[in-house]
């Protein structure tokens, strides 16, 4: 948008100088104003002390005059004065100001936008006259002098939140200067300075910062200093899994924070030792959330009853395949392969496991831990514990109760949250606090109760609750007897019906909202639920898909407890699994209907406590609560696209169900999970895959369902005929089942190599889709749509169909989808020269992608490396994508998934081959040729052409760009990923760009190689793939 008045460097209208001092002043005076200026205070401000004889016809000449250099239609007479009928957009100052307000309102949300902003600033600033003297042009030139400082301040900012540290550390150190008071400037300066100078320039500069404003004003530093003081030593960690965020300040721990964390840097095995309720799991998160390791695991142990089950435990929560079973336990061969699997999991990168809860399982635990830590590098185990392991590599920490100070503080703290504006004398609370041992969850529930009482009567009914229970079990353990007392001081205070509910909602693994509270304790749930709530038995917590309820969780010990004792947990859990099959049977059933939007929001909101169950009733195995369960989730993770979640389930939904009969009402159940299975196994091969088929064979498609009937009869013909069922069905004359062959069809023409097919066969099941199931099954099409036209360069069509898609995807939760979509876009964009675009696209990416999955990962972070490769950045963009290659290698993947594995090498390699100085990649070339013959195996059970044709194309261009191939053997790779149709992901991938190279450095070879092949594609140029890999590898 071009800049019409220039006021900061001269004074020109459209290029022409404006001149005279008056004329320049007005014109200032009216675009500082950006509104009607009355005649009276133009003259003031134009001619200042020296005001004319005159004054109203002196303005009237020299508004005539100026009107002869900008016209009369950009200064017109308004309601007696004048205004400059010029958006503030397009005067230098004006956009200079707008610029630099935009980029400060940016700069949280969206720095990259606040960098563009403040650059485009900096650059409108560039040769700016300093003000001198008065009047409106000297005034216009301050305020471009303030905003081009604050530009500077935002940009150095915004890299510094970019990871941009080196360019970012001086100007931060500087403005750090200026306005030393200025904490969240200086959070910037200690991320910056830790990434350029080392952690400890960054805790020393704060140090010293908080000691001298201890020293000056007696205060410590804010809450976004603390936090930045947290996040020191946890900037590169990608992977925290299980790791969870405090939802109030945990008071009184710095130390021990410390401490733990200095025992765990020398240490392989450490250990929190102390009683249930002091603590001891929040203290871990912590130091999760804070590890230096780049990847964290936090398994919660609570769940586990038996130590044969805890190999399994641990192998679920890391993904490690076969940790589920359909028998209640591992065997003993089972379990040692699942151990050695955790081994070689967890030796992949630098890593801290830790394991909350292990004193019910300690002897198995310390076996686990021995083992793992004799096996691996550069692993750190953290336990929570009641009893130490007692094995060479442990150092155990005793974590101390709560000094009276800090106990003090944490029960006002907690007080005044629960009623604002209550009296809190100081000796009362300390005589509450006192009887209290310190315990962080005892004096939770005691400050707690100041919603009803006052300190002193809280503290009176402590001493009396703690006579009378004084002693308890004189079996057990003394650490367990006072948070016993703590605990039955609150249980005492419940009616017989309240214990009944604490006991029986005890059971729930994850929290439970009303509707199952009443399925499980009957119609008068409520009344129960708010006198738990009142008692701080329960929490309450707001999610997106409403009100839940969570119990602390040496609360549910508790109630666990007490569940035992009563003898009603055999009872409590049939009731919660009865409740978990019918709300899964309730909204599965919904699952592919119009009401599928509402489905998918309540599954997702029990998921936990659904897939908890479904393993109870897979472990028992109970199997008519497994086909209910499975059919519903498995259909949610389906929608999803959260396929790994089946595949794990997949071999122990077959064991459950091997030699089941199911009773006629759970027939068409029965078809869905075993349907969601077979195909599971179809996408990633499995052992399981020839007895799930063989028993959906024996229950036939024969279903009232037509929908059922078309999806098992769509899955028999393709188990039975894989070459060519598919197409016999596309012809069927069930439009049911010619719209899923059609959509299967097509994506096995895309795997195929041909992309034109797959439009076909999308486009015909498209217009099969009805509205009866819902919105997803339109959106997935449509999403197919999306990528076959971006891969053969039609982003328009492209764009027609994301843009049905995206808004079905993103409500329905089904983000893996919808970030690969946006990819597509993004990287058209860039590949078309529309940078401003996808750099919008990118941003967005970046704020959806949340879960860290190899999809996530691979979308942002190689959009971020193409977008700096674009802009010139040459060394920033070969960096981003090597940091790609290398976290990916070591993220979590289930193993039939590792050619997609390999992609961030391909796409990086590329990148490098037409990028680098030099041999720099050469790392890279040398790791996918060790691994191409794999890829090109012939006995593999599936192949996808796109993305072997990516690996075929990666290969070539170095071997061409570098020399490492025979330049015509090279060509000739690069020919054959184009016959396999291969996914042109980024821009440094793109035909155009890749046989430009070619033509450059062999003439003419593309075209006869062309011809050599003739029509040949795909799978009929596999063997020649292979044979020129052979001679090339």
């Amino acid at each position: 948008m071009p800049i019409h008045l220039s006021l900061l460097d001269g004074v020109q209208w459209r290029g022409r100088p404006v001149v005279g001092e008056r004329a320049q002043a007005l014109l200032a005076a009216l675009a500082l104003a950006c509104r009607t200026v009355n005649a009276d205070r133009l003259i003031a401000e134009v001619w200042g002390d020296s005001e004319p004889a005159n004054p109203a016809k002196a303005l009237q000449v020299l508004v005539s005059r100026t009107r002869s250099v900008v016209g009369s239609e950009s200064l017109i007479t308004e309601g007696g004065g004048y205004r400059l009928a010029v958006p503030p957009d397009r005067v230098d100052a004006g956009r200079l100001h707008g610029l630099a307000g935009r980029a400060w309102a940016l700069l949280v949300e969206n720095p990259a936008s606040a960098a563009a902003a403040a650059k485009e600033a900096l650059a409108l600033g560039l040769g700016a006259l300093s003000p001198a003297g008065g009047g409106p042009l000297a005034e216009v030139r301050r305020r471009a002098e303030r905003d081009l400082a604050s530009a500077r301040v935002v940009l150095a900012r915004a890299r510094s939140r970019s990871g941009d540290h080196g360019p970012a550390l001086p100007e931060l150190e500087e403005a750090v200067r200026v306005h030393p008071e200025d904490e969240g400037l200086l959070a910037d300066l200690l991320h910056s300075e830790a990434a350029v100078r080392g952690t400890g320039a960054a805790l020393d500069r704060f140090e010293r910062y908080r000691s001298d404003l201890r020293d000056r004003i007696g205060a410590d530093v804010g809450p976004e200093l603390r936090r930045v003081h947290r996040e020191l030593l946890a900037l590169d960690s990608p992977v925290r899994a299980g790791v969870r965020f405090d939802t109030t300040t945990l008071l009184g721990r710095d130390d021990d924070l410390r401490r733990v964390r200095a025992l765990l840097s020398a240490s392989r095995v450490v250990s929190i030792l102390g009683p249930g309720g002091l603590g001891k799991t929040r203290l871990a998160h912590a130091v999760a959330r804070e590890a230096p390791q780049p990847v964290v695991h936090f398994v919660e142990l609570v769940g586990v009853t038996a130590p044969e089950d805890l190999v399994g435990e641990v192998g679920s929560a890391l993904g490690v395949r076969d940790s589920v079973t359909g028998r209640r336990t591992l065997t003993p061969q089972q379990r040692a392969d699942v151990r050695a699997r955790i081994a070689q999991q967890l030796g992949l990168a630098p890593t801290l496991l830790v394991l909350d809860n292990c004193e019910h399982l300690v002897y198995a635990v310390a076996d686990l831990v021995a083992y793992l830590t004799a096996t691996t590098r550069e692993l750190r185990v953290l336990t929570t514990t009641r009893s130490p392991l007692a094995i060479a590599a442990e150092r155990v920490y005793p974590l101390p109760q709560l000094g009276t100070g800090d106990a003090v503080e944490l029960f006002r703290d907690r007080a005044t949250a629960a009623r604002p504006g209550v009296h809190l004398d100081e000796d009362d609370v300390r005589a509450v606090v006192a009887r209290l041992d310190g315990l962080p969850l005892a004096i939770e529930l005691a400050a707690a109760k100041v919603r009803v009482m006052s300190p002193v009567e809280i503290a009176r009914r402590l001493e009396d609750r703690f006579s009378l229970l004084r002693g308890g079990d004189r079996s057990a353990p003394s650490r367990h007897q006072t948070l016993l007392s703590v605990i039955d001081w609150s249980w005492n205070l419940l009616g017989e019906r309240e214990r009944r509910a604490l006991r029986r909602l005890s059971a729930f693994p994850d929290g439970f909202a009303l509707d199952a509270a009443e399925e499980v304790l009957g119609d008068d749930a409520l009344g129960d639920v708010e006198e738990l709530v009142e008692q701080s038995l329960l929490t309450v917590v707001e999610t997106a898909e409403g009100v839940r309820y969570r119990m602390l969780e040496t609360v549910r010990e508790f109630g666990r407890m007490r569940l035992d004792r009563a003898g009603e947990t055999t009872d409590a859990r049939a009731a919660i699994r009865e409740w978990a099959v019918g709300y899964g049977r309730r909204h599965g059933a919904r699952l592919y209907s119009p009401e599928q939007v509402d489905a998918m929001d309540r599954l997702r909101s029990e998921e936990t406590n659904l897939a908890d169950i479904l393993r109870e009733a897979l472990a028992d195995p109970d199997p008519e609560a497994v086909v209910v369960l499975f059919s519903a989730l498995g259909g949610y993770w389906t929608v999803c696209g959260d396929h790994p979640r089946s595949i794990v389930m997949a071999p122990a939904v077959a064991a459950a169900l091997s030699g089941w009969a199911p009773p006629p009402r759970l027939l068409d159940r029965t078809r869905l999970a075993l349907s969601i299975a077979l195909f599971n196994t179809m996408i990633v091969p499995l052992e399981e895959s020839g007895t799930l088929a063989r028993l959906l064979s024996g229950l036939g498609a024969d279903s009232a369902n037509p929908a059922v009937r078309a999806l098992v009869t769509a899955l028999l013909t393709t188990v039975s005929d894989p070459e060519g069922g598919l197409d016999v069905l596309a012809a069927d004359t069930d439009p049911l089942i010619r719209r899923i062959a059609l959509h299967w069809l097509s994506h096995g023409r895309e795997s195929a190599g041909d992309p034109v097919g797959a439009i076909e066969a999308a486009r015909a099941a498209l217009e099969l889709v009805g509205d009866d199931d819902g919105p997803w099954h339109r959106a997935v099409l449509h999403t197919q749509l999306a990528g076959l036209y971006a891969h053969l360069g039609d982003s328009a069509s492209a764009a027609r169909h994301a843009t049905e898609a995206l808004p079905v995807l993103e409500r329905l939760g089904a983000m893996d989808d919808a970030i690969q979509i946006r990819t597509t876009l993004a990287m058209a964009a860039l590949a078309e020269g529309r940078r401003d675009e996808a750099a919008r696209m990118i941003d967005d990416l970046e704020a959806l992608a949340s879960q860290g999955t190899y999809s996530e990962v691979l979308s942002v972070a190689t959009g971020r490396a193409q977008l700096a490769l674009a802009d010139g950045d040459i060394a920033e963009g070969l960096r981003r994508h090597r940091e790609t290659a290398e976290v990916l290698r070591n993220l979590r993947v289930p193993d039939a998934f590792t050619p997609w594995a390999d992609l961030s090498e391909v796409i990086a390699l590329s990148a490098f081959a037409q990028y680098s100085e030099g041999d720099d990649g050469a790392d890279l070339f040398e790791s996918v040729r060790a691994k191409v013959l794999m890829v090109f195996d012939p006995d593999r059970a599936s192949r996808d052409y796109p993305v072997t044709g990516m690996v075929l194309a990666g290969l070539g261009i170095w071997g061409l760009r570098k020399g490492a191939l025979p330049a015509e053997e090279a060509v000739r790779l690069l020919v054959l990923a184009d016959r396999f149709a291969y996914n042109q992901f980024t821009p440094t991938m793109q035909w155009s760009v890749l046989s430009a190279h070619a033509e450059r450095i062999a003439p003419g070879v593309i075209s006869r190689i062309e011809a050599e092949y003739g029509d040949r594609r795909g799978p009929d140029l596999l063997a020649e793939a292979r044979t020129v890999l052979e001679r090339v590898v």
